[in-house]
């Protein structure tokens, strides 16, 4: 007899996932959070955070190549970088590919999950907690931005779900107003927004949180994602001076041959269409940007949530 275990996540009311895991490498509770990490048959590695699904070894390329090199692209002269997050250290990995990149501050509440990414998914991180650029400061992001002014010209935020654990404090309008202190003139802040066709009501938020913070009306480009169920991943953008969008392709494909960065899903066409918005997604983002009150984008009430608990998440049957 085999025992079989199986990893639940729910996306929204009435929608779950489940990895099978073949062989459980580690479950630690740290200070903040659950923790556990996993191999599975088709997405290799799984970090799974509290009750979900934080990033696979198979996919997790596509989420931190979009995430990093979409805004370095477009802004083209990026030297200090802000991420706050992303302790698994792909978005760390990614923006170091930069020559230009001169440091990479990293904020991450949670020295444990550093720890265990070293140990367990050293394929993520690459070598880039060692680059000499790389510094790391343990210590609430909500805190610790506040104690920035004009030093950034990008800012990632690449923290879980705001759900309640230990990223909530990191979409709030306080934390986004204190990004936009930290940003120099031209910087470019990005943040993962979910699946938004499955969680619409936290890409919505963020648009609208960040377009009153900045100013200037945030938006959205798209990528895929085949490691969280729904097909595409949404990353939010907003700017200090005004908007982003996609450059010609003939730009795009210039600034990309000059940096000289390797990668798996990113390329000039990859970055060209991901400004290209469907219409309801269109629809969603101008919603939000022109929302009054934040809260009626926010996440859905307790009660609208299926009968489900960390202590139920993790079931095991012998075959």
């Amino acid at each position: 007899m085999t025992k079989i275990n199986w990893h639940y996540e729910q996306m929204t009311s009435g929608i779950h996932i489940a990895l099978r895991s073949e062989k459980d490498l580690v479950s630690v509770e740290t200070e903040f959070q659950d923790v556990s990490i996993f191999e599975t048959r088709h997405l290799g590695k799984v970090m799974r955070i509290d009750d979900g699904i934080q990033v696979t070894t198979k996919g997790e390329h596509i989420y931190h190549e979009m995430m990093a090199h979409v805004p370095i692209i477009f802004h083209n002269h990026v030297k200090n970088v802000l991420i706050v997050g992303g302790g698994d250290g792909g978005s760390a990995r990614e923006v170091l590919k930069h020559r230009s990149v001169e440091k990479v501050v990293m904020v991450d509440i949670d020295e444990q999950i550093i720890q265990l990414s070293r140990k367990f998914l050293p394929e993520i991180n690459n070598g880039a907690f060692d680059d000499p650029r790389f510094e790391l400061r343990i210590g609430d992001g909500a805190d610790i931005i506040s104690q920035y002014n004009d030093c950034f010209d990008l800012i990632i935020l690449d923290a879980a779900d705001p759900d309640g654990g230990a990223s909530e404090t990191l979409f709030t309008q306080s934390f986004f107003a204190n990004c936009l202190t930290a940003l120099k003139a031209e910087g470019i802040l990005v943040a993962q927004g979910g699946t938004p066709y499955f969680e619409p009501y936290m890409m919505q938020s963020m648009v609208s949180r960040l377009t009153q913070a900045f100013n200037n009306p945030a938006g959205i480009y798209m990528g895929g994602c085949y490691d969280y169920f729904g097909g595409s991943h949404a990353f939010i953008w907003a700017t200090r001076n005004g908007s982003i969008n996609t450059l010609p392709l003939e730009t795009l494909e210039s600034r990309v041959t000059t940096a000289d960065i390797q990668t798996k899903y990113y390329s000039p066409e990859a970055h060209f269409g991901a400004f290209f918005l469907s219409k309801d997604m269109r629809e969603h983002v101008d919603q939000a940007v022109k929302c009054e009150n934040v809260d009626t984008l926010s996440m859905p009430e307790a009660g609208d949530w299926d009968d489900y608990t960390p202590e139920t998440s993790n079931n095991s049957y012998d075959k």
